[in-house]
């Protein structure tokens, strides 16, 4: 095995071990409890190797986001040239999704990033920069010259809502299946946008 490769594999297995740690941490003992140090101590390095992995315990419980951003923004890239908008955003969210429900870590991620404020910050305090690649695979999309355009940064913003939504119905138990969340989602969303001239009345009755 080349020595690139070899280093490659020694890199994600420590990362591993220091996120595998610090999940079970957290969990156990909870996010604003648990320090640095008794990270590095339960994954068996250092603290200044910690800091070579991730620069926070913030940075560590937001790489959830990160992941699936990036999972989102290849799958947004990869879709075929000839779907619609909206086509992209459901295939989209509905491959990563059935990846998502896949991960030993999506409830437990969940649990703690809802355990306190701080944790919930620090969950989201990655959505800024995963909102903007996520924009910018669309711009290349819909041939829009920036992601700060109108369109690429609504068609973000739509799809890491859908998927958030999606996630939330299924850790709350209102979907068995992740992959039926998102169905749901885009089946009300479709419905909501595309409900044509309604009366005040028929809109009302269409939620009952």
């Amino acid at each position: 095995m080349p020595k690139s490769s070899l280093r490659v594999r020694k890199h994600q297995f420590v990362r591993d071990a220091i996120y595998d740690s610090a999940i079970e941490l957290f969990q156990r003992k909870g996010f604003d409890e648990t320090t640095v140090d008794e990270i590095a101590q339960a994954a068996g390095v250092s603290r200044a190797s910690f800091f070579r992995y991730f620069s926070s315990k913030d940075d560590l419980l937001a790489q959830n986001v990160i992941k699936y951003g990036d999972a989102l923004t290849a799958a947004i890239k990869g879709s075929a040239s000839s779907s619609t908008p909206l086509e992209i955003m459901r295939e989209t969210v509905l491959a990563v999704a059935k990846e998502t429900a896949k991960s030993p870590y999506t409830r437990q991620v969940i649990d703690i990033s809802l355990g306190s404020a701080a944790a919930t910050q620090a969950h989201m305090s990655r959505m800024a920069e995963v909102e903007s690649n996520i924009a910018t695979a669309f711009a290349g999309r819909v041939g829009s010259l920036s992601k700060d355009g109108i369109e690429p940064r609504l068609l973000a913003i739509l799809t890491l809502s859908a998927m958030n939504i999606a996630v939330m119905s299924w850790y709350r138990g209102d979907s068995r299946e992740l992959a039926a969340a998102v169905e749901q989602v885009f089946s009300s969303l479709t419905r909501i946008v595309c409900v044509q001239k309604s009366s005040p009345q028929k809109l009302k009755d269409g939620r009952r």
